[in-house]
């Protein structure tokens, strides 16, 4: 009797999932959504996908809507820590108010080792009379205690090495500069991504289009030189949109000392699309690698990466693919072992999932007829489950992949459906 009332709840049970909108039917719009007809072996369609879970996140830290969220970042202390229009909010992973920090124009978020938060936004500044709105990074502690303290604001032009035997007062163009991410090295260094309109090789400055490396202290200790700032190749920053290291929750007792990174390009020089004309890179998002020298740190393009994208038998998509994203404005890793990168471009309006060799996919189920990732890619323009209005923020934590849907006033979240099982 205890056996038939265990199969008749597992009965049930399968029947409310195979009806719950939550997760999606493998039969219905959700599904012609996510998938691009043709680009799915057969016989995998329903097997692997990105499936919604409900609820997506719509509330603050203040207990009001979400304004524009433009970043979504799960930290190492387990908090959801998202941007928008009116500042920092501070979420449970229930999606429940923790605390909120207001600030102006926040338009990325990420924590470090020590649980610092790094938020890249904009500050005015009073010099000599006239004020001058500028890029910042504010670095702070103790919000996830709701006890937050400022301890550092990195500003631009006044933290930039090249500016100290130069001109330091602000030029015209510097409130046309922008940080557009921050990335965590091990040892709690961090790089910033920066684009701006002087790129000029002969100006006495150094180029806006460039990621800069800072201390945990803020120092600042380079600019990347090897990156082109106007000539779009395999080792280039055009309008930097974000960076990224492999260097995630959840926290270990030692990281890769690995210096490694990869860089989202955009054709917009403000970091977004027009109406009408659109362009784009050869290649926006790239893999840089940073090889010990002799004579120091050399950064080289990923040779490997590139090298499987020439391979027709790999897989139906690539990270080097010719043409892939239009404009790519944000970066995430899976730091749990599956290694998968995830590349969010707003312009499509789509979330791109790529293996860790750069192949777009994830890996086949087991018992599958082929051992070719299987393409899990999803998106298009719009306010339905798998569909985005101008995203800019992405982020994975515990299998699941949070979005900042920016156009739709949400943070959505997402799962594998082999995952569940």
């Amino acid at each position: 009797m205890r056996s038939l009332r265990s199969l008749l709840l597992l009965l049930i049970v399968a029947a409310v999932l195979a009806g719950c909108d939550a997760f999606g039917s493998k039969d219905d719009a959700t599904t012609d959504e996510i998938f691009e007809e043709g680009r799915t072996p057969p016989g995998l369609i329903s097997e692997v996908e990105y499936v919604p879970l409900s609820p997506f996140f719509r509330t603050g830290g203040d207990s009001a809507p979400l304004e524009n969220p433009q970043d979504v970042y799960v930290g190492y202390d387990e908090l959801i820590y998202v941007v928008d229009d009116r500042g920092l909010h501070v979420l449970d992973l229930a999606g429940r108010p923790a605390s909120f920090l207001p600030l102006d124009d926040a338009t990325s978020v990420i924590q470090d080792r020590r649980l610092h938060l790094y938020i890249t936004a904009r500050r005015d500044t009073t010099l000599s009379g006239q004020t001058w709105n500028l890029p910042v990074v504010y670095r702070y502690s103790g919000v996830s205690t709701g006890t937050p303290v400022l301890e550092d604001i990195i500003w631009h032009p006044f933290d930039d090495d090249s500016r100290r035997f130069n001109r330091p007062d602000p030029l015209p163009t510097d409130e046309e500069v922008a940080f557009t991410g921050v990335a965590v090295l091990a040892n709690n260094a961090v790089y910033v991504s920066r684009r701006g309109p002087v790129n000029d090789p002969t100006s006495v400055i150094l180029p806006h289009n460039t990621v800069m490396e800072f201390t945990p202290e803020g120092l600042n200790t380079q600019s990347i030189l090897a990156l082109s700032p106007t000539r779009p190749s395999l080792r280039s920053a055009i309008n930097p949109t974000d960076v990224l290291t492999i260097i995630q929750p959840p926290q270990r007792a030692s990281f890769t000392d690995a210096k490694d990174f990869f860089i989202t390009q955009s054709p917009y020089p403000d970091g977004s699309a027009p109406s009408g004309m659109r362009d784009s890179l050869r290649f926006a998002t790239l893999s840089i690698r940073a090889v010990e020298t002799p004579d120091g740190i050399v950064y080289r393009p990923d040779t490997q990466r590139l090298q499987v994208s020439a391979d027709p038998d790999a897989g139906a998509g690539f990270l080097y693919e010719e043409f892939k994203f239009e404009n790519p404005v944000d970066l995430a890793f899976a730091a749990d072992g599956t290694n998968y990168l995830y590349v969010l471009d707003a312009a499509k309006d789509s979330l791109f999932v790529f293996t860790n060799s750069g192949v777009e996919g994830v890996a086949p189920p087991p018992g599958a007829t082929s051992n070719q990732p299987v393409p899990v890619s999803f998106g298009g323009q719009g306010d339905g489950a798998a569909q985005f209005s101008n995203p800019h923020g992405v982020t994975y934590f515990d299998r699941i992949v949070y979005v900042a849907d920016t156009g739709n006033d949400r943070v959505s979240r997402f799962r594998l459906n082999t995952d569940f099982e």
